[in-house]
């Protein structure tokens, strides 16, 4: 293919991106007039740009890094203070200028780090994790500590805006930006990075070098993402953007699959709503229901599905029908002890509602995937249509053989 034709299709896959991310927007607020639904789906687009990016430094480059919070606060600032300075004594609208402080916000969280990635990144593992952890903190400490920004009370934008289309655009282009330098030949410095440091340098590639770029680019959509955050809560503090934030984004990149953009994805999205759907869902279980599915139900199914993974060899689809029973038969098991448990009330009445265990919930989540799932969700695979084809391909030739 010529490189007219490749500029070609990048740029009508750019325009279709856009026109799709703004047909997105125009749909959710049509159908969704809630807004707190429309401040989850904003939510869950930065949680992914943050997990992608994370996973770009600790997944596919094979860093250790755990202060990812800091380059989205310092985007969120930078973002904040250039919007209160600059906004009134320019001629853009709100929409236009929000790009021009995405841009800041990137701009200002790559310089940060930079400064961080320079001196750091000769260390590698726990030690790079200490920095990182070490960087994020002494940052936030400083911020709370700058009383014309704010200080711990926090500091008020002046310009609230809400963009849900700008949001999935920056997602799309940070997986886009992860995924090519995936499938190109600009990334396999960061793979080789990964997979052996010592023999990627005796092939001549720059270990520091390669490091640094990663660490810039993923600190750059935090920061990204974090101008945006800025802009939608019209309000920042240095406890929004705390320890158990980063260690939230670390979670997202595990629990997917290190190295795997698409797990990353999907991650971002069930560890963010998850807790949200345990809010909205308005359910109650008793004392007794909940130690059982906990003991017996989540013990009896994660042995079960293990038992069918290293035993249990069969076609695609009964090998799928066994998963299943691993799965429904144990919580079935552990619902009826529960009732029985409750009959006799051995473990009194009382009663949670599902807002107090939705983080109980997501420990839960977390733990049975862990455990089934060593990996995480995807290991190193990703989503393709050649492989949506191979599928559908293979379905088609087991049935024509049948």
């Amino acid at each position: 293919m010529s490189l007219g034709k490749i500029l070609g299709v990048r740029a009508v896959s750019v325009v279709v991106t856009v026109l799709l991310c703004i047909g997105a927007e125009v749909l959710l607020k049509q159908l969704i007039r809630d807004d707190y639904y429309l401040r989850l789906f904003f939510l869950a687009g930065v949680y992914v740009t943050l997990s992608v990016s994370l996973n770009l430094i600790n997944g596919i480059t094979g860093q250790f890094s755990i202060g990812h919070a800091a380059f989205y606060m310092v985007g969120a600032y930078a973002a904040g203070l250039s919007s209160n300075a600059l906004f009134a004594k320019q001629p853009l609208d709100m929409p236009a200028y929000l790009v021009v402080s995405t841009v800041i916000g990137a701009a200002a969280a790559a310089v940060a780090g930079l400064i961080v990635g320079l001196p750091s990144l000769r260390l590698k593992g726990d030690y790079l994790a200490v920095v990182t952890l070490g960087f994020g903190e002494i940052l936030r400490i400083t911020m709370q500590n700058q009383e014309q920004w704010g200080g711990s009370y926090g500091y008020n934008l002046d310009n609230k805006y809400r963009s849900i289309a700008l949001v999935f655009m920056l997602a799309i282009l940070c997986i886009a930006v992860c995924r090519n330098l995936l499938k190109s030949v600009h990334g396999l410095p960061f793979l080789a990075v990964r997979e052996d440091e010592v023999a990627a340098q005796a092939m001549g590639i720059n270990l520091t070098k390669t490091k640094v770029v990663a660490f810039v680019v993923g600190a750059a959509f935090a920061g990204a993402a974090g101008a945006l955050f800025a802009h939608e809560t019209q309000f920042i503090n240095p406890d929004l953007f705390k320890m158990d934030v980063s260690f939230l984004i670390l979670t997202m990149v595990v629990l997917g699959g290190t190295g795997s953009i698409t797990g990353s994805t999907i991650a971002a999205v069930c560890l963010f709503m998850i807790p949200e759907m345990g809010r909205i869902a308005k359910f109650q279980v008793s004392q007794a229901m909940l130690v059982s599915l906990l003991v017996v139900g989540i013990g009896a199914m994660v042995y079960a599905v293990r038992y069918v993974q290293n035993r249990v060899h069969l076609e695609k689809g009964p090998q799928a029908m066994a998963f299943a029973g691993a799965v429904f038969v144990p919580l079935t098991l552990a619902t009826v002890v529960g009732k029985i448990l409750e009959r006799f009330t051995i473990l009194g009445d009382k009663v949670y509602e599902s807002a107090d265990i939705r983080l109980m919930i997501l420990a839960v989540v977390l733990l049975v995937v862990m455990l089934i799932r060593p990996t995480g969700l995807l290991g190193h695979h990703e989503f393709s249509w050649d492989g949506v084809r191979r599928l559908f391909k293979g379905r088609a030739s087991h049935q024509e053989a049948a």
